[in-house]
């Protein structure tokens, strides 16, 4: 009994040190975001002379060099995010039952060749990208910086919803034709429900890819209506002087919507998370 009790508080121990070690960052950038620079670099943590202040946030958002450019920055970010998921989905979606209910000769190598895909840097095909898009006249575009993303998520997307639906009988979808039902009311009647943890994880994929994107947007955007939050945070970092708390202010806003995000969907997350371990 004492040996399992002391095996038991080094495990709550090591948990703790894990959770201070990843969390600590967060904490303190969240924190400095509201400290002026002079209490930044005082030496001491929790010197304010001045107290904490939304100072940095109000420069971030209306007043300083680059803030009234951060909204559209933020607005673009929204907006790229939100096709990426949208298209993800629906192609995802479709392209996953395809290869889960339908004998084709070349479905392992097409499998294979997708994942493949992932194994490479990004920085690889950037240039054949850019080429390819610049012949379209999408460069400097918000499709053009979407269809670059959606390049990078769909591939994951597809094979965690293929192994969500490989875990559902096939009879329901004969049931359901029996019904009456299409392909289409299949996978929103039958698919859409019982493959719902697989979907949320390869959305909330979709969305992470998008919005800390750096790499496409920098290559493909070229004007500030196109340019989303990760350039927008570069701006901030200048030659001559690095303000820190403005940073710090600009940062916590770019995290917030993934963290609300994540805790909407988290039940879902996990679940596909831990599920799509075992399927497939």
């Amino acid at each position: 009994m004492k040996v399992n009790k002391f095996l038991r508080f080094l495990q709550y121990i090591a948990l703790l040190s894990f959770y201070f070690v990843f969390f600590a960052p967060v904490i303190w950038i969240f924190y400095s975001s509201f400290r002026v620079d002079t209490a930044l670099f005082s030496g001491k943590i929790f010197s304010n002379p001045d107290g904490l202040t939304l100072l940095n946030y109000k420069n971030t958002l209306f007043v300083g060099e680059h803030g009234p450019f951060f909204p559209i920055y933020t607005w673009n970010s929204f907006r790229i995010a939100i096709l990426v998921v949208a298209i993800v989905l629906v192609i995802g979606l479709a392209g996953s039952y395809v290869l889960s209910r339908y004998r084709m000769k070349a479905r392992n190598a097409l499998l294979f060749t997708m994942l493949s895909s992932q194994m490479f840097p990004s920085v690889l095909v950037l240039l054949s990208v850019f080429s390819f898009f610049y012949k379209l006249n999408l460069t400097n575009s918000i499709i053009g910086i979407a269809l670059g993303h959606i390049i990078g998520a769909l591939p994951f997307a597809i094979f965690m919803m293929k192994g969500y639906i490989d875990s559902i009988p096939k009879d329901l979808d004969e049931s359901a034709r029996i019904d009456g039902l299409g392909i289409i009311g299949i996978i929103r009647h039958v698919i859409l429900p019982l493959a719902a943890p697989g979907i949320a994880v390869a959305a909330f994929y979709a969305f992470m890819i998008s919005w800390g994107d750096y790499l496409y947007a920098s290559v493909i955007s070229t004007s500030i209506n196109t340019q989303t939050l990760p350039l927008g945070l570069a701006r901030y970092f200048s030659s001559q002087q690095v303000k820190w708390g403005i940073i710090n202010a600009a940062t916590v806003i770019s995290i917030t919507p993934t963290i609300l995000i994540f805790a909407l969907l988290q039940k879902q997350v996990v679940s596909g998370l831990t599920s799509g371990a075992v399927k497939g």
